[in-house]
């Protein structure tokens, strides 16, 4: 029995022991951890272990940002994100003609809509009221199509409009909008670690600190989310922009001359066509002119005729004069 008893006895010291040694190691690392987190002016004696966790945090809220941010940034490092979850941002630019202005701006319209886009802003620009003559309107478009139905709509385009020219880019944003997500995730859980923080805070200096540096947290939240909605837009909707320009007749593709004699011939075609353009220009000037040389030809004529009726009536009204005028006889001589 006392053999026994000696045993127990023995057991009872070693779990003491291990309990004792446990509960020094834990207040051991949560003293350690404590002391990383405060600053010299909060390791005074009067605070209390509780009270100083607060301020702690806040001296030392740089260190706990890289610390989130490390490990938010290990962990986004983990999960690369796939090929099929690239952020590619698609842009279209368009160069339409139609002989039909009005039927094709409508019906880009209508186009747009039914693939589920819409029309961002739209100008057009055409004859004023005052002008007169010759003209010729255009339209300047850009739309956000779905970047899946962005092919399809320039095919479309391209069945009631002639194409005088297209060009698309793509902008890869993948990296950034996967840095911005681990920056916004690292923030996140900086913003539950000063929550928790300013719960247990005691003092008003702490408090206000802790306040500011959670203002300055949920700016950039707000400003990240701002961010990835915009990239998420951009990539979702892909840029088209549309220039319609109304015209007689569509541009033709020109063949180029292969042979010496091909080449001469057109030459020849091209010169005779200018020279046919010219001889019309000049005609159409001179009937566009007409009125104007007749009013500056007839002016002078008119102003050079009054002259010289004017100068005749001036002689003519002297001559009247000079007759009516009676000739004194000469005097006779008495003899």
């Amino acid at each position: 029995m006392k053999r026994n008893s000696c045993y127990s006895l023995a057991a009872l010291l070693l779990a003491v022991c291990l309990a004792l040694t446990a509960c020094g190691a834990s207040s051991g690392s949560s003293a350690s951890s404590t002391a990383a987190y405060a600053s010299p002016s909060m390791m005074k004696a009067d605070f209390a272990p509780e009270a100083a966790e607060a301020p702690a945090a806040v001296a030392m809220t740089e260190a706990a940002t890289d610390d989130t941010a490390a490990r938010v940034n290990s962990a986004a490092g983990e999960s690369t994100p796939m090929d099929s979850s690239r952020k590619i941002v698609r842009n279209a630019w368009l160069s339409l003609e139609t002989k039909e202005f009005d039927t094709a701006l409508s019906s880009l319209s209508a186009l747009i809509s039914e693939k589920g886009g819409y029309i961002e802003s739209q100008s057009e620009d055409g004859r004023s009221l005052r002008q007169s003559g010759y003209y010729s309107r255009s339209a300047s478009i850009t739309a956000r199509v779905p970047a899946e139905q962005l092919d399809a709509v320039i095919s479309a385009a391209g069945g009631f409009c002639n194409i005088v020219s297209r060009s698309t880019s793509s902008d890869d944003i993948t990296d950034r909008y996967f840095d911005s997500e681990a920056r916004l995730r690292s923030l996140e859980l900086q913003e539950e670690r000063l929550l928790d923080i300013l719960s247990k805070a005691e003092k008003l200096d702490d408090v206000i600190t802790l306040e500011q540096a959670l203002s300055e947290v949920r700016y950039e939240i707000e400003s990240l989310t701002a961010s990835l909605r915009r990239m998420d837009s951009q990539v979702a909707y892909s840029t088209l922009n549309i220039d319609l320009s109304e015209v007689v007749d569509y541009q033709q593709p020109s063949i180029q001359p292969k042979s010496f004699g091909e080449r001469i011939a057109a030459a020849w075609s091209r010169s005779v066509e200018r020279m046919g353009d010219i001889a019309e220009g000049l005609v159409l000037f001179a009937v566009e002119a007409l009125p104007s040389i007749l009013l500056f030809l007839v002016l002078p004529v008119l102003a050079i005729l009054f002259i010289i009726r004017a100068v005749r009536r001036s002689r003519r009204a002297k001559r009247s004069k000079t007759a009516s005028v009676p000739v004194p006889e000469p005097a006779k001589k008495e003899d």
